[in-house]
């Protein structure tokens, strides 16, 4: 009958922990959560180990205390990477926010194709001047283009 009791006054003492440490919204820390986890994870193994050599009192004590402190160096751990990952996050959106522009469209202007079964000839083609610069690269670009393609940077005129 005292084998009983004390497995009976274990299991008691391990839905307590489970059914106090499941409140959600309790506005605890996850060090708090974990130690709570832990304890009732570790009142149940102790409980457990401690029915089997007779003293499942003792055995859920131990247990429990065990548990608190692996539950809450596991929930401080938790709590640490979650601020780690936000830092990193609010890092990230801040540099995304004020890259300069990657992508500058420029104005596209293609001969329309004209299809017959006679040779045409061919005009010779133009080439145009480059009438406007870079001046932070000094690359130079024909007058129709108003921003460098490859940085985004407005152009300027040739002098």
């Amino acid at each position: 009958m005292e084998k009983f009791k004390n497995q009976f006054t274990g299991i008691f003492i391990i839905l307590l922990m489970m059914f106090s440490g499941c409140a959600t919204e309790s506005g605890l820390t996850e060090r708090e959560t974990g130690g709570l986890a832990g304890a009732a994870l570790g009142a149940g193994i102790g409980a457990l180990a401690g029915s089997a050599t007779g003293h499942a009192g003792v055995g859920t004590a131990i247990g429990a205390g065990a548990g608190l402190l692996t539950g809450a160096v596991a929930g401080e751990m938790a709590r640490r990477q979650k601020e780690q990952t936000k830092k990193e996050l609010r890092q990230e959106m801040m540099q995304q926010q004020y890259q300069p522009q990657q992508y500058a469209p420029q104005p596209y202007t293609a001969a329309p194709v004209v299809q017959s079964s006679q040779p045409v000839a061919q005009a010779p083609v133009r080439q145009e001047m480059n009438t406007k610069y870079n001046p932070r690269t000094g690359q130079t670009f024909p007058s129709n283009y108003t921003y460098d393609p490859n940085t985004g940077e407005e152009l300027k005129p040739l002098q």
